[in-house]
């Protein structure tokens, strides 16, 4: 079976006070990520706004086992690190992208 890379958004609700991230947000997660969610690479846009959020890059067959994987992911670190339960996850999707955003010409 074939594996594709996929970027996956876990988006967060805003955080209470404008308080962040945690800053070790990225090995929190990568600790907890076992081989059945194939994640090669973590980037973390703190301040996006309105919502936080944290791409994780995985190795998966198709779109939906990237994103089950994600939030699997995400569960299992909120549970060996509960003091992310704080981090409120709103969705764990593929972003979709529009072809101009991606290509500055046509393809």
């Amino acid at each position: 079976m074939v594996d594709f890379m996929f970027l996956v958004h876990l988006t967060f609700e805003p955080p209470p006070a404008g308080s962040p991230l945690p800053a070790d947000i990225a090995f929190l997660i990568s600790s907890c990520a076992t081989r059945a969610e194939a994640l090669e690479h973590i980037t973390v846009h703190a301040a996006a706004r309105p919502c936080p959020v944290v791409g994780l890059f995985l190795r998966c067959p198709d779109l939906a086992a990237a994103e089950a994987a994600a939030d699997r992911l995400w569960r299992r670190t909120v549970d060996r690190y509960p003091q992310l339960g704080a981090c409120r996850l709103r969705r764990a999707e593929v972003p979709l992208l529009l072809p101009q955003m991606i290509w500055t010409d046509p393809p």
